[in-house]
């Protein structure tokens, strides 16, 4: 066999990124060994393509018959289940957590695969990280929290989940001091504005420049219904911050 197939953006990975079933089969076991243990220039494996792809029949073949570790990291970090969780494949996510995928492994940003579910709205692969275990509460280089990304990134009904089954803590604080109400008007997404202070979000904490998220809306209308509910909100007895 070509030394060809075990480097660099060969067949192997081609053919687990397009699903190809058909290119593995007819590889020897001790083949499918070795493209199991071998390296794109990113560091990825042929598992990685085949999560990012959405391909849970190549994913069984690799763990069961070349003995792939389903917890491998490329060179930025991310694991297979972190690719498949960014891609939405919730099958595939299931897949590669009933075959002890670690739940909360992080890339080089700090970033768990709840992180990627909640910036992109994959609420499906949400309740099925959270259901697994993994944190809400789990922080990015810029302690940022899988509901910081949902927030900013106007992902309502990744939020609700993160919320609901998660109990994630809506005042927390990322390392600029915004909370993700701040995130949310900031980007104007008023609906998940209005979600998290429906859950105790509070409108007074300022971030580490001694702004609140009414002083970041753009939006004139969204400002006077932050700044009304500002007005309504009393002052608490214990804030939750972290």
């Amino acid at each position: 066999m070509s030394a060809a197939l075990f480097e660099g953006q060969g067949p192997p990975f081609e053919a687990a990124t397009k699903g190809d079933q058909q290119f593995f089969a007819s590889l020897t076991s001790s083949e499918l060994s070795k493209v199991c243990r071998s390296r794109d220039d990113d560091e990825r494996t042929v598992l990685h393509c085949a999560a990012a792809g959405g391909h849970a029949n190549l994913i069984n073949l690799f763990v069961s018959a070349g003995g792939a570790d389903v917890s491998v990291s490329d060179e930025d970090g991310w694991t297979p289940l972190i690719s498949a969780a960014s891609s939405g494949h919730d099958a595939v996510v299931d897949l590669l957590l009933n075959l002890g995928a670690a739940v909360d492994a992080t890339n080089s940003s700090g970033r768990t695969a709840l992180h990627y579910a909640a910036s992109k709205g994959r609420d499906g692969v949400v309740a099925a990280l959270l259901r697994k275990g993994a944190s809400a509460a789990a922080k990015d280089s810029l302690g940022a929290t899988p509901l910081h990304r949902a927030a900013g990134a106007g992902q309502l009904a990744a939020a609700e989940v993160l919320i609901r089954d998660g109990k994630a803590k809506v005042n927390v604080r990322d390392k600029h001091g915004e909370t993700p109400l701040f995130l949310a008007a900031a980007s104007g997404h008023q609906e998940v504005a209005f979600l998290l202070l429906r859950h105790g979000a509070r409108l007074d904490i300022q971030n580490n420049d001694e702004k609140t998220a009414v002083d970041v809306v753009g939006d004139e209308d969204f400002k006077e219904k932050l700044q009304a509910a500002l007005q309504s909100q009393e002052e608490p007895a214990a804030m939750e911050v972290g």
